[in-house]
């Protein structure tokens, strides 16, 4: 058999595909603009991953698509001249800083041996209690969430040594800590979705300032029904009411053995089936790096917190300062040389290189998204439904479809609501219920997409594998999705 012969799964994979491209190519675009079929290119990214458990390659090839629909002929050229945009954007840029200073971070304070010492000092003294620590977890996850990316990468950073320790899936973490840090986020008025969706809210043409945008959020968080229910969900199994189903069980079943699922440590069999080596963990033959006290720890996570509080939630300037801080943290007590620590910093970009890639695409798929006609989609969607009772369910539904497919994140709260604002009073719907809902739409795919960034940065903070993730986690999110959507609907007449 010829090693170099594609699999017939494969074949078929991509006859699809090519036969999906070529149709987008001859729809005119008159009939794409403003349509359901903008969601078309997605439909094919979400079976390609599926398909071959791989999230680069779906994730490149579906944006491809996009242009292709969109640009035609012209589509190499729309593709750079958006991938450029978003590359020259400040804030975008801002955001890959983060994620470049949080990778060094992260792998110095494993290098050092702080990690370590941490899972050490709570094991030793409390126990190896799963739940205690998922539990924990958790609670952690929810507590930093005033900005859910520094929350799920210190949160991942701290508690997957005692994960480890304790001889449990990294996957079970990941997405505890990725409920919380997503959904208490939304809830939090001062928390970083929060602030974004106050923001939007003033943005409509029928709300007067800032102060009644607030209101009307702080109306709407009771009503943020699938945040509520998916945190008491991860909360439950995090400490051991709510049963292990589906893949989780296969997690836990191969941790007794002592394997990862999906991990991504020393000495496990990667795809390929070749050893992977981890280069991030510390070297405990090192004197320097003996009895190293778990303040190397809790000090950058706690200069980090402070920091972002006191730049009024920059997340650049906190982890260039939480950067600084922790080189001369661990470099004045002779754990690190200055060499060593720049080299975890350099190691720390490369490590995030990858989830940076996966942002950039996607926010290329938001600027053709929005230029082929989104913000009047999401219009007429709104526009379309006849029954006000109803709008609350059949909001939650539909953009929790088109999310599971791509999570838009921002970009959705930033179409949707200043549309809905102006559209839901005059069909006499409840304003707070449905905003409600289509905040809740929007956490639901940044938990359950396959592609999530929030989903990316847990997995990478957890090091595991995204893919390992996405299904591990998705008996969890959908029933959550479920019970949320049950939810909308007796509100949708209970408080008409």
């Amino acid at each position: 058999m010829n090693p170099r012969r594609m699999h017939p799964k494969m074949v078929k994979l991509w006859t699809f595909f090519l036969t999906l491209n070529v149709v987008f190519f001859l729809l005119p675009r008159d009939v794409v603009e403003g349509s359901i079929l903008i969601l078309a290119p997605l439909a094919g990214l979400f079976v390609y991953a599926l398909v071959t458990k791989d999230v680069m390659s779906s994730l490149l090839l579906g944006t491809f698509s996009m242009y292709i629909l969109w640009y035609k002929t012209a589509a190499v050229q729309g593709f750079f001249g958006d991938l450029q945009m978003v590359l020259a954007d400040s804030e975008n840029i801002e955001m890959y800083m983060s994620f470049f200073l949080s990778g060094g971070i992260i792998i110095a304070l494993r290098r050092s041996g702080s990690t370590k010492a941490f899972a050490d000092f709570v094991t030793s003294r409390f126990g190896k209690s799963e739940h205690a620590v998922l539990g924990t977890a958790g609670l952690y996850a929810g507590a930093a969430s005033i900005d859910d990316y520094v929350s799920t990468l210190t949160s991942g950073a701290s508690f997957s040594p005692l994960i480890d320790a304790i001889q449990k899936p990294r996957l079970a973490l990941a997405y505890v800590i990725r409920t919380f840090s997503i959904c208490v986020s939304a809830i939090l008025p001062f928390g970083a979705w929060g602030y974004f969706i106050i923001y939007q809210i003033a943005a409509a043409d029928n709300v007067k300032n800032r102060a009644e945008a607030v209101s009307i959020f702080l109306h709407s968080i009771p009503f943020m029904f699938y945040a509520v229910v998916a945190c008491v969900v991860a909360f439950l199994f995090a400490i051991g009411i709510f049963p292990k189903i589906g893949p989780m069980k296969k997690a836990y079943a191969m941790a007794e053995e002592g394997k990862q699922m999906g991990g991504l440590a020393a000495g496990e069999i990667d795809e390929n089936g070749e050893d992977e080596e981890d280069e991030d963990d510390f070297d405990e033959s090192d004197p320097r790096k003996q009895n190293v006290s778990i303040l190397n720890l809790i000090l950058p996570i706690a200069s980090i917190m402070a920091a972002l509080i006191a730049t009024g939630l920059d997340c650049y300037m906190a982890f260039g300062i939480a950067a600084i801080f922790t080189g001369m943290l661990l470099i004045f007590q002779g754990i690190m040389t200055v060499a060593e620590y720049m080299q975890c910093i350099v190691d720390g970009f490369l490590d995030m290189m990858d989830m940076v890639i996966i942002l950039m695409l996607g926010y290329s798929i938001q600027e053709v998204m929005y230029t082929m006609g989104m913000e009047a989609f999401v219009e007429s969607v709104c526009s379309a439904i006849p029954f006000a009772t109803l709008l609350p369910v059949l909001i939650f539904i539909f953009f929790s479809c088109s999310e599971y497919l791509y999570s838009l994140n921002y970009t959705l709260y930033q179409i949707a609501i200043p549309i809905l604002m102006v559209v839901l009073p005059k069909v006499g719907a409840n304003v707070p219920l449905c905003l409600g809902a289509l905040i809740s739409a929007g956490l639901f795919g940044a938990n359950a997409c396959v592609i999530s960034d929030l989903g990316v940065l847990s997995a990478r903070a957890c090091r595991v594998k995204v893919y390992e993730q996405y299904i591990t986690s998705q008996p969890y999110f959908i029933i959550s999705g479920v019970i949320a959507a049950a939810g909308y609907l007796a509100a949708g007449f209970l408080f008409q």
